[in-house]
């Protein structure tokens, strides 16, 4: 199957991004330790490349992510260190030595406003909608909910392995990872786009038919990283999100 062309109509084009652990293992497991290495992986790749993040939930075998760059090429390159990072960090903390990724991300282009807030309500319904926790707030992995919503900073720690092996010692350095307006918000002050970011929670999880029973904080810390699920449910990812049905075709 050929792999789907990197494509972006215009500069600064905003994207929901997909990754996916292979066989959809629970390599990105929640816990302490591997939440700080995920955030501060995140952050680092902010700060090394060109791109604004409005979204970002981490579930425990895949992440979705609501991003703008200017050009195909940074999303690339961002992707391409996010993910190799992701695998060598989680990897290591999970003695898992294998390929770490089912395939390359997916990224389709979001045209218009409506999709934008669609796709931001999405992310916020995950972990919910899955029959994990009962709400977003509740997901004990790194979620966007807790930093739009509640006003959570998310804080994690780079290690730059390269210069700790030059010295001998691994060097950490705290991040924080921040996330920007949605572009048609961004004229709101930062007090109503966090008003606007309750409601669209509200909406997300009354929209969504959630299951009666979840399971729970507990079970899913306890949860060995290297098992897959029986089953996993996928379905083919769209080349782009709109609104409007024409700008869909």
């Amino acid at each position: 199957m050929p792999r789907p062309l990197r494509f972006q109509p215009e500069e600064w084009t905003t994207h929901f991004v997909t990754s996916r652990c292979i066989h959809s293992r629970m390599l990105l497991r929640p816990s302490r330790a591997g939440n700080r290495l995920i955030v501060g992986v995140f952050a680092r790749a902010m700060k090394r490349y060109d791109v604004r993040i409005f979204g970002l939930c981490v579930l425990s075998n895949h992440y979705h992510l609501l991003i703008t760059t200017p050009d195909a090429s940074t999303l690339s390159s961002f992707m391409q260190y996010v993910n190799s990072n992701l695998a060598r960090e989680m990897g290591r903390l999970h003695e898992w030595r294998e390929k770490f990724w089912s395939r390359r991300y997916r990224a389709s282009a979001v045209l218009d406003d409506a999709a934008q807030i669609d796709r931001l309500k999405y992310i916020f319904s995950n972990s919910f909608k899955e029959g994990l926790v009962k709400h977003a707030r509740y997901w004990p992995g790194v979620h966007c909910h807790s930093a739009l919503v509640e006003k959570r900073v998310l804080v994690g720690v780079w290690i730059d392995r390269t210069q700790g092996h030059l010295r001998g010692h691994d060097d950490a350095e705290e991040l924080t990872l921040e996330f920007h307006k949605l572009p048609c918000l961004s004229e709101l002050s930062d007090a109503a786009y966090q008003d606007r970011m309750r409601e669209l929670s509200r909406e997300a999880h009354r929209e969504c038919e959630g299951p009666k029973k979840f399971l729970g904080q507990k079970r899913i810390l306890a949860v060995d990283p290297h098992t897959k699920p029986k089953k996993t449910s996928r379905s083919p990812a769209p080349l782009c999100h709109a609104g409007c049905q024409m700008l869909s075709r």
